[in-house]
């Protein structure tokens, strides 16, 4: 089964009073790179969340949002740090029999006074008792993602299965047309001989071995033969439904590519030139695609 790296899901679950929603959006990257965002309370969560998504991805970058809704209870209790406001009031004095000044203290002053205020969690620690839903909620979300890489990788399937197979044809065309550009060497090859052969000091038997060199040189057979094999490749990891498609089709999208360059270079064919240049054409798109693949 193709999988996309690009997709989006979301899950939520509740209790009586809380609410947990996990949003999760990915797009293509080579290796799995994990980016978790949850309130500060619940951060203990981020190592459970990233394992969650490796269980269940294997490359792209995720973005992972949670979100908690509480209500009928809020969840934390105030503390007042009392000796740190002993402290504060005992220097506050001082400073008033020292200086002679009226300080008059209001409880606006005592909330500029840092750490004096203390807010902990209320009962146990939430982050432990909240896990359940929270793992609830990524379950249903990264159910979603994977319908949506899913039903995204199929359509990449299509297209890119559709580009293939139009690359298979423009190989059997240039396959077909490889013969009648050795020809064609030959006797361009030919007509050169004839017209420096009468000229003092050139040796026939020598123009004819550089000419058999070089026509050999020009010769694409191996080159479409490869082309072929490398095609019947991807032709089958159309439908594999193993692991690392993406990249085992991108290893031979490349492969193709160096066939269809060298062909090129070699020819001395003008169709065959044009039907190289279109087929890359063609693969530069497949290439583009498949970064997407799973």
């Amino acid at each position: 089964m193709w999988m996309s790296m690009t997709g989006f899901g979301r899950g939520e679950a509740h209790l009586e009073d809380v609410a947990v929603t996990a949003d999760i959006r990915s797009i293509n990257h080579r290796f799995l790179d994990i980016h978790v965002r949850c309130p500060s309370k619940f951060l203990p969560w981020e190592p459970r969340i990233r394992g969650l998504v490796r269980r269940t991805l294997s490359r792209g970058k995720v973005d992972v949002f949670l979100n908690v809704r509480e209500w009928g209870k809020t969840g934390t209790i105030v503390r007042v740090n009392r000796p740190l406001l002993a402290s504060f009031l005992r220097e506050t004095a001082l400073v008033r029999e020292e200086t002679g000044l009226p300080l008059e203290l209001t409880f606006r002053d005592l909330l500029g006074v840092p750490d004096l205020f203390v807010f902990s969690p209320e009962g146990e620690d939430p982050a432990e008792e909240l896990w359940g839903i929270a793992e609830a909620a990524m379950q249903n979300a990264l159910s979603m993602l994977q319908a949506s890489r899913r039903e995204e990788g199929q359509r990449l399937r299509q297209y890119i299965g559709d580009a293939v197979a139009g690359l298979a044809r423009m190989a059997g065309e240039m396959e077909s047309l490889a013969k009648e550009n050795k020809e064609f060497a030959v006797a361009r090859f030919k007509e050169r001989i004839q017209s420096i052969s009468g000229e003092a000091g050139v040796d026939p038997v020598r123009l004819h071995q550089e000419a058999s060199y070089l026509v050999d040189k020009l010769d694409i057979t191996e080159e479409c033969d490869r082309l072929k094999s490398h095609l019947a490749g991807l032709s089958n990891l159309l439908d594999d439904a193993g692991e690392s498609v993406g990249k085992r089709f991108d290893f031979l999208v490349q492969e193709v590519f160096r066939e269809l360059n060298t062909a090129s270079n070699k020819s001395a064919h003008a169709r065959i030139s044009s039907t190289a240049v279109a087929a890359k054409t063609e693969l530069e798109k497949i290439r583009e695609q498949i970064q997407n693949v799973e």
